[in-house]
């Protein structure tokens, strides 16, 4: 248990998906620790849940302005986004004086100019940088990283593929790695309530969890989804996409173009263990993914997986043993390995298994709270 150390979080997070399930189990892995914590965060972001959380761990909370709108949507943007941080952040830091700050981001370069407070510093990326348009400017953020990056200021991500990316166009290599991979974990209540096997299912329903935008991959699901039910007329077979996003509504229309009423996108859905129990695999084509945690939430409750090799997914999915992985952009591969899931129930379960044994050993509370606090309290006794 450690002893008060003060911190700052500064969290981005949307209102469903990783970001926010990673800012919930932060503020619970605070509280254990006992922590003092001071959160910073936009309006917008105060909904009745977070509310309820900051007030319940006695947690103090200050609002920033919103940059994700309008033309402040800019200032997310290198090297504009360093005064920015510096204006909003700056009477927060002075008034907390805390011994470390924590971002926790979606957008790569979100809140980085906190790296220039003299303070110990955390940036966790929840997803993974892609090379810059603007010719020159990864080689200058590189060069300005350098210069800061070091043992009291660190950055975590999800996943090896992601720790690469970042390397790659971010941070060079440096004989003290300052980047440190902690998988994401499956809710406890994953485990509990595992799908069971049945011989005599008579519903085989595939799941999809997950934005309803471009980087999932949701049109190629919905041509992969029309030509399982076709090739399977005699099963009772349902696709289902839970989550809100850009494309919902689109994806919609080109469903009901389509006429097949067992493809469904059912909107945001507060109970997905209910729908991980009551479903018979999981399917997630990404064409981007730092490391996914529907996927590893799916693994946990014992259903096989069907997913691309897009980014961190293969160290979650192992091909052929936990379920499948295909390039984003084969439907016949996708359609192939789902086919063969549904016409096999032993293999189902073999994979759905082998996959919830992978996701205790790898991807549960207890190894991402191990692992956490080892991170925190190396860093805050330096």
């Amino acid at each position: 248990m450690c002893s008060g150390n003060k911190i700052l979080l500064v969290p981005e997070f949307d209102s469903f998906g990783g970001t926010r399930s990673y800012f919930i189990y932060l503020l619970k892995f605070y509280f254990s620790q006992n922590y003092d914590v001071a959160i910073a965060l936009s309006k917008y972001q105060l909904d009745n849940e977070i509310e309820s959380l900051i007030k319940k761990y006695k947690y103090r909370a200050h609002i920033i302005p919103e940059r994700r709108t309008g033309l402040k949507r800019f200032l997310q943007y290198f090297p504009i986004n360093l005064a920015f941080d510096i204006f909003a952040m700056f009477p927060i830091y002075l008034k907390e004086k805390p011994d470390l700050i924590v971002v926790s981001i979606g957008t790569p370069g979100m809140f980085i100019g906190l790296i220039l407070f003299p303070v110990r510093f955390m940036y966790v990326f929840h997803t993974y940088p892609l090379k810059s348009k603007i010719i020159g400017l990864s080689s200058i953020q590189k060069l300005f990283l350098n210069l800061f990056i070091n043992t009291n200021k660190i950055l975590v991500t999800v996943s090896e593929y992601s720790k690469k990316q970042i390397l790659a166009y971010w941070v060079p290599e440096k004989k003290n790695d300052p980047i440190h991979v902690i998988y994401n974990s499956a809710k406890k209540t994953s485990f509990i309530e595992g799908a069971s096997h049945n011989e005599n299912i008579n519903l085989y329903r595939v799941l999809t969890l997950g934005h309803v935008n471009w980087y999932k991959n949701p049109k190629l699901w919905i041509e992969v989804s029309q030509k399982v039910i076709r090739q399977r007329p005699n099963m009772h077979v349902e696709f289902i996409w839970a989550g809100e996003g850009d494309l919902l509504e689109e994806c919609k229309d080109l469903v009901s173009q389509i006429g097949l009423d067992a493809i469904k996108f059912v909107g945001y859905q507060e109970n997905v263990d209910s729908l991980y129990s009551n479903s018979t695999i999981y399917f997630q084509p990404s064409l981007l993914e730092s490391h996914g945690i529907s996927v590893i939430d799916a693994m946990a409750h014992g259903l096989p997986c069907v997913t691309s090799d897009a980014g961190g997914l293969p160290e979650s999915v192992v091909n052929g043993e936990t379920g499948f992985t295909c390039p984003p952009d084969d439907v016949e591969c996708f359609v192939s390995h789902i086919i063969r899931l549904l016409d096999n129930d032993k293999l189902r379960y073999k994979m759905g298994q082998s996959g919830k044994l992978r996701a205790e050993m790898l991807f549960s509370e207890e190894v991402q709270e191990e692992k956490m606090i080892d991170l925190y309290t190396s860093l805050l006794q330096k």
